[in-house]
């Protein structure tokens, strides 16, 4: 995405440059982090110590911190402004490629294990911080898709050559909605799916609180 022919789609077309987008802040992240390249990278020390500090603080405030940074950068690269700027190209691609990366790496961490890093939060936790990413990606496409306005004014369409506005916006939409719903839907239902087998047999703890409530009414014994 950073070399032509990809990049210059991306300075032609605004559903080239949200693919640009998502590629640096959701796939490349979630790949990098799933492979736990730790050993090959030579910081598997780092990591362990890291993975001991992170069970011994498991503050969920800090994981919704690493998430909100995530989200906030997120939605800082595709407002006007910024799209604007990367049209042009030079160095704030670059920049945003490791912005994204990098929080992104950090949104992930927190939802994703990666041995021998494990998300400081329980499944549950888990479970929200995954939802409220996805849908706060999925704002982005639901304004873009209703927008009847050019939201990038460095994007010109002229009628009859390429794309227009509205096919554009339109792809750009379903992208963004398409790739953050591959990138945490699967996610979810993986931890929901492992919740709900580790949670207890309902009749195996319905028999285990009636013999507890028995063994408390039976009144003790005074005489051997």
């Amino acid at each position: 995405m950073l070399v032509p022919p990809l990049s210059n789609a991306a300075r032609r077309d605004d559903w080239a440059e949200a693919l640009q987008f998502l590629i640096f802040s959701l796939v490349a992240p979630g790949l990098f982090v799933a492979g736990a390249p730790w050993r090959a990278l030579g910081c598997a020390r780092r990591a362990r110590a890291l993975a001991d500090a992170r069970r011994r603080h498991p503050e969920r405030l800090r994981a919704a911190a690493f998430v909100a940074v995530a989200l906030f950068c997120d939605l800082a690269w595709r407002t006007p402004p910024a799209v604007n700027e990367l049209h042009v190209g030079g160095w704030s691609v670059a920049l945003e490629a490791v912005s994204l990366f990098v929080t992104g790496c950090g949104l992930f961490l927190e939802c994703l294990p990666s041995s021998p890093l494990s998300p400081r939060s329980t499944k549950q936790v888990c479970i929200v911080l995954a939802a409220v990413s996805m849908w706060a990606i999925w704002v982005l496409a639901y304004l873009l898709a209703m927008s009847r306005s050019n939201w990038y004014r460095a994007y010109q369409h002229v009628a009859g050559h390429g794309l227009s506005l509205g096919a554009d916006q339109q792809i750009a939409a379903g992208l963004i909605w398409a790739v953050a719903a591959l990138c945490f839907v699967p996610l979810i239902f993986w931890y929901l799916f492992d919740w709900l087998r580790s949670e207890e047999d309902p009749d195996v703890a319905l028999r285990r609180f009636v013999s507890e409530e028995r063994r408390r009414s039976v009144p003790p014994r005074l005489f051997p």
